[in-house]
């Protein structure tokens, strides 16, 4: 709901013994809109939200729940993708930005293209001289990060079956490239595109292909 974004930033800021105003400096947000924001005098932007889950370490996706965005919590497999689906397609429509393309199905099929990559020697070193200056870059937190760098490690370690390898390896090559089904120039949606893809791949692993 949104009237608890307010209270949560509020929350995080004691917890972590930062005032308002190391806030403002840090988030390059003007001090009276960050007291506004967390006195509910005004609703915060994307880009608002983006910058106050960079310097407080909050998950952006937590944010946009906390402000209002409707994700359900029951059947996690399926509703992850769906929850991870209506993220993006709300903040492209809070920014005005148009993407009518798109869908699960993209995602879907620019994984099984990256499949056919992950096999290959090409594709073995792009992950491993890439991924992990990509993450850095990314700068992003969260769950699908850590699953990320799981599939990392498993990736160049060979910890698991052949099938196993080339499905992590997709989702890997799919963090790194810059040719996803959502840009990522169109940050931070590209890394809830790559959360998605994250997914699928767990759902398949989890469901033994």
């Amino acid at each position: 709901m949104s009237h608890r974004i307010g209270d949560f930033i509020k929350e995080k800021l004691e917890e972590k013994q930062i005032s308002m105003r190391a806030l403002s400096k840090q988030t390059n947000i003007n001090i009276s809109t960050v007291s506004r924001i967390i006195n509910y005098k005004r609703k915060p932007t994307n880009q608002h939200l983006m910058e106050i889950s960079k310097a407080l370490d909050i998950p952006f996706e937590e944010l946009l729940q906390k402000n209002g965005l409707p994700v359900k919590t029951t059947e996690k497999n399926t509703n992850d993708e769906q929850d991870y689906t209506a993220m993006v397609q709300h903040f492209l429509k809070q920014s005005g930005d148009q993407h009518d393309s798109f869908s699960m199905k993209k995602i879907e099929e620019k994984l099984y293209e990256y499949e056919q990559d992950a096999e290959t020697e090409k594709g073995q070193h792009l992950i491993i001289e890439n991924f992990q200056k990509k993450k850095e870059n990314a700068g992003s937190q969260g769950a699908y990060m850590q699953q990320l760098t799981s599939f990392f490690h498993r990736f160049c370690h060979k910890k698991g079956t052949r099938k196993e390898l080339i499905l992590m390896g997709a989702a890997l090559i799919y963090f790194i490239s810059t040719a996803d089904v959502v840009p990522d120039y169109l940050f931070p949606v590209g890394y809830l595109d790559d959360a998605i893809a994250v997914q699928v791949v767990m759902n398949l692993l989890s469901n033994k292909y």
